[in-house]
């Protein structure tokens, strides 16, 4: 998580854009929650059931990580590919662009939603004075999916088919719920233990 991505997004230039940083957000609560595992992990009385547990949610912290870390990536090709194909008059070009135009925002929405029921795992185990870095993710997890959703919404109208257009929204609309229910859970619970 290099400063250079906050430099470069600061730029007057379109990308890295919305999606990006939508995914870099949500590296960041990754960032929070893999330390409060790691803290977890290294304690001494650990049981062998305990650290088990802590091990394999830091194995899927970092698989989330590098989805997300690919998906920031990818929404700078998604949107080159979008502003070519838009320059250009081959239709087939224009609608595959803007299925990934939509779509990488969206696979950012599925992986900010893995996070957050990773994180709801995580609340009733942790040690009651790292809840307040579980909920700062919690909040970055939740306006990452919000801001992909938002990105994603926005290429809407560049679909041609109606129908296209109808499937992607109803698609976009239903991870967006999924996700924010699970944020709402994972606010719960961390409200509940909180001090």
């Amino acid at each position: 998580m290099s400063p250079k991505f906050l430099e470069a997004l600061a730029r007057p230039q379109p990308d890295p854009g919305g999606g990006s940083a939508a995914a870099f957000g949500a590296r960041v609560a990754l960032a929070l929650m893999e330390k409060v595992v790691r803290l977890e992990y290294q304690r001494p009385r650990n049981s062998d059931e305990s650290r088990a547990f802590w091990e394999k949610t830091w194995q899927e912290i970092q698989e989330i990580g590098y989805k997300l870390e690919d998906l920031q990536e990818g929404d700078i090709r998604a949107y080159f590919h979008l502003t070519r194909a838009l320059a250009g008059d081959d239709e087939v070009a224009l609608a595959r662009a803007v299925q990934e135009a939509v779509q990488c925002p969206g696979e950012i929405i599925i992986q900010a939603h893995r996070a957050l029921n990773l994180l709801i795992s995580i609340v009733p185990k942790c040690r009651s004075y790292l809840i307040s870095d579980l909920q700062v993710a919690c909040e970055l997890l939740g306006g990452a999916l919000l801001g992909a959703y938002y990105i994603a919404r926005a290429n809407l109208p560049l679909f041609r088919d109606d129908q296209d257009r109808r499937r992607e929204k109803a698609r976009l609309h239903e991870w967006r719920d999924t996700a924010l229910a699970s944020r709402n859970r994972a606010r719960a619970a961390l409200n509940d233990r909180a001090p």
